[in-house]
């Protein structure tokens, strides 16, 4: 199955409970730091408004094609009507959370993230899956006792256009010797550093989407554990101090 075809698979399949998770997230996060809209329209391309109006249509477009049209027609109305479009808004992004928390309660999936007893091996395995397949651009893993066994179970099938980076520390040389035969056969984009500094075990999905671990991701569900998303700013910032410490360090080879 091509990887255009996968997208048009996964998109008539619907959300998961993982990106059910980010889109309650991202949409309770806009809903509690809305900026002032005062009582004149504010349409201009880079102010707060247009913005926030830009990034919450982005969102409510993802649930359905009918929270899509419901936007669409406040979002026409704006400069007639501001403040009554403005309020229509902010209710269909209320209305868009309690849908969303009521479809994962339905899932016995309620709470932002997941915990993992000992043994739960397959429902972790299954939602980290779904976490690094909701990448559509980038994957950087921070995790200093990532494996090759981890390698194979979660990335061996990724998106083969996704620019892939591995930020591990103990058992480098062992991934690499899957690195280079996986990219070796499929081209694939990825790259492995080596560093002493991690502290976390976290991956980043794309620009602003980071999910912490309980622990190294070849132990979990062997071990209890735990996956949740981070809130944005936080994401922000972690991505940030990873991306230095990845500057900062050098590309495992095979004499690692």
């Amino acid at each position: 199955m091509t990887n255009q075809l996968q997208r048009i698979v996964k998109k008539l399949d619907g959300d998961g409970p993982i990106e059910k998770h980010i889109l309650l997230l991202k949409l309770t996060e806009a809903l509690e730091n809305a900026p002032e809209f005062g009582d004149k329209p504010v349409m201009e391309v880079a102010s707060p408004q247009r913005l926030w109006l830009s990034k919450v249509g982005a969102l409510l477009s993802r649930l359905n094609i009918e929270r899509k049209v419901q936007f669409k027609t406040s979002f026409n109305s704006l400069i007639q009507h501001w403040m009554t479009a403005v309020v229509q808004i902010q209710g269909q992004v209320l209305d868009a959370i309690e849908e969303i928390k009521l479809e994962l309660e339905l899932e016995d999936r309620s709470d932002i993230g997941s915990a993992y007893a000992p043994g739960d091996v397959y429902r972790f395995f299954a939602d980290l899956k779904e976490v690094i397949n909701s990448a559509e651009s980038e994957v950087l893993i921070v995790d200093p006792y990532f494996n090759g066994e981890a390698f194979e179970a979660y990335l061996s099938s990724a998106d083969s256009e996704l620019n892939i980076q591995i930020l591990a520390d103990r058992y480098s040389k062992d991934i690499y010797t899957y690195i280079e035969k996986h990219t070796s056969q499929f081209q694939t984009q990825i790259r492995l550093r080596r560093s002493k500094e991690l502290h976390d075990r976290i991956i980043f999905i794309d620009h602003n989407v980071a999910w912490i671990i309980g622990g190294s991701i070849k132990d979990a569900g062997k071990k209890a554990t735990y996956l949740i998303p981070i809130q944005t700013p936080i994401a922000l910032a972690k991505k940030q101090i990873y991306q230095e410490i990845w500057n900062n360090s050098k590309e495992v080879e095979c004499s690692a």
